[in-house]
């Protein structure tokens, strides 16, 4: 073996070398680096004779993502239902939870890469979210509000019972800290307002006693 290594530089060691191949009986080269050498050259070759077709990433093409059928043809308010629907099935008593808890799940669902959309569709999606996230807060405000109706109702009750318990332990006023203390030996929840209208009308009824 007398052929000259223009890697090492030197005569050929055949399977000497860490580069020879044995063991691979089709290979009619056992020299990796001159079977490389080879494949570049062919592929050379091939560019050279119009067979070789670049990636897109190679061309500097961009392609356009496939967008679905459904989403193409639906409104922007048909997809905040959807959304809406699917929001309210994955957390059904969290109004806690807004839109963007399910936004990436329903576009993925939809088989949509919200990246490098046409301006259209950007436009679209975003319409979508908006009018479903304002959806749920319209509906969380109505029930709020009703809420609020509801305890304002019963706040006399509550502020007799609060007043009675005050007096129990011997207080001719209380603190925003022995109205939390009340609310939870009772296991009572309400809201912010409730709260401070009872600590206010409980103070005054302990003083018009006092």
């Amino acid at each position: 073996m007398n052929k000259f290594c223009p890697f090492y530089r030197e005569n050929c060691k055949g399977n000497e070398c860490v580069m020879w191949v044995e063991g691979i009986e089709d290979r009619d080269i056992k020299c990796l680096i001159i079977g490389y050498l080879g494949t570049t050259m062919a592929l050379c070759s091939r560019d050279k004779l119009g067979e070789y077709e670049p990636s897109d990433f190679e061309s500097g093409t961009k392609r356009e993502p496939e967008i679905p059928e459904e989403i193409l043809s639906a409104t922007a308010e048909e997809l905040a239902a959807e959304l809406l629907e699917l929001m309210k099935k994955e957390f059904p008593n969290d109004e806690r939870r807004g839109i963007a808890d399910v936004d990436s799940l329903f576009w993925d669902m939809k088989g949509v890469d919200r990246y490098d959309l046409s301006p259209e569709i950007k436009l679209k999606i975003r319409k979508a979210q908006s009018l479903a996230q304002h959806a749920i807060w319209d509906e969380n405000q109505i029930k709020y509000i009703q809420k609020l109706e509801q305890e304002k109702t019963e706040l006399p009750s509550l502020v007799n019972l609060y007043a009675d318990w005050a007096k129990e332990r011997g207080f001719n006023k209380v603190t925003i800290a022995d109205t939390e203390a009340f609310l939870l030996e009772k296991n009572l929840e309400v809201l912010p307002e409730t709260r401070r209208s009872l600590y206010a009308l409980t103070n005054v009824q302990l003083k018009s006693k006092y």
